[in-house]
């Protein structure tokens, strides 16, 4: 005998009334979280504080702005019987767009190719699209990115990298779609984790002092608003140094102090650091050279 159970899914029918539409605007950038991530509540997914704790802990990475956006769907393939169509392969909803990137922020972006991932999209009117769940959660859409090969500038274009979405599921937007109106903050206002490069002024074995610069070649912007609680010290085996700090002076130097620093010791930022809504973290520490 031969049991089965057919897939087909019969709709429940809405009502059309409308009188106005609202209709989102252009994508014009992009942030993707870890699968599994997911916002509490809409209430959530508009609160910007929810948004710096997740960027901070990676479960959000914001990418980068989305330029000549275009539609790569695929239609159903279809076999056309006597009498009826039958669907052989479901089409796909893909979606490409080109990022004007240094070498820097391609190289990082790269290292999402081929990942599974959620997606939020900003619009150009101050929205984030997402997808909300059965149980009230909101999360981003289910996609496959994947990220080319880098193409050098030409006389009338910047260097570019070009980005394809792959959305598993083209109904999780058209049937569960939330298109959410944050107040006070928008595409703008969001940011990846900047990498800090420490830059030893000098160093002996009782003071280290130092500059911290952001941005993906390490010299954007110096900061000069870390605190003590931001920045830690560590000897050769990987044990924490017990220092006192001195914040930033005009020159943007900071200044720490201790006993028994030595060559091959390591100063940075202790885990990611959030100030302002804007989060740091220092891939690698830098090694201190001791001068006598």
């Amino acid at each position: 005998m031969v049991y089965q159970e057919c897939k087909n899914k019969k709709r429940a029918k809405k009502n059309t009334g409308a009188k106005e539409q609202c209709i989102e605007g252009l994508t014009i950038k992009t942030a993707v979280h870890v699968p599994g991530f997911s916002f509490e509540s809409i209430e959530d997914a508009k609160d910007k504080t929810k948004w710096n704790a997740a960027i901070a802990a990676k479960k959000i990475i914001p990418l980068y702005e989305v330029e000549e956006l275009a539609s790569a769907n695929t239609e159903d393939t279809v076999f056309e019987g006597r009498r009826n169509q039958y669907i052989t392969s479901t089409g796909k909803k893909v979606s490409t767009y080109n990022s004007f990137l240094s070498l820097c922020s391609h190289s990082a972006l790269k290292t999402y190719h081929k990942s599974e991932l959620g997606l939020f999209e900003f619009t150009e009117d101050g929205a984030i699209k997402g997808v909300i769940n059965d149980d009230g959660t909101v999360k981003g859409q289910s996609i496959v990115m994947n990220v080319g090969k880098r193409i050098d500038p030409t006389s009338d274009r910047p260097a570019s990298t070009g980005v394809t979405l792959n959305y598993k599921d083209y109904n999780e937007f058209e049937d569960n779609g939330a298109i959410v109106r944050p107040e006070g903050w928008g595409a703008d206002d969001v940011y990846g984790i900047f990498d800090v490069t420490i830059n030893i002024v000098s160093a002996t074995s009782t003071e280290i002092q130092f500059t911290a610069t952001d941005g993906c070649s390490g010299g954007d912007e110096e900061i000069t608003s870390l605190l003590a609680a931001n920045i830690i010290v560590k000897d050769f085996g990987g044990a924490t140094e017990t220092v006192s700090f001195v914040p930033a002076d005009s020159e943007g130097i900071y200044t720490v102090t201790g006993t028994g620093f030595a060559n091959g010791y390591t100063i940075g930022l202790n885990g990611v650091v959030t100030q302002t809504g804007t989060s740091y973290e220092t891939p690698e520490p830098t090694k201190i050279k001791v001068t006598p």
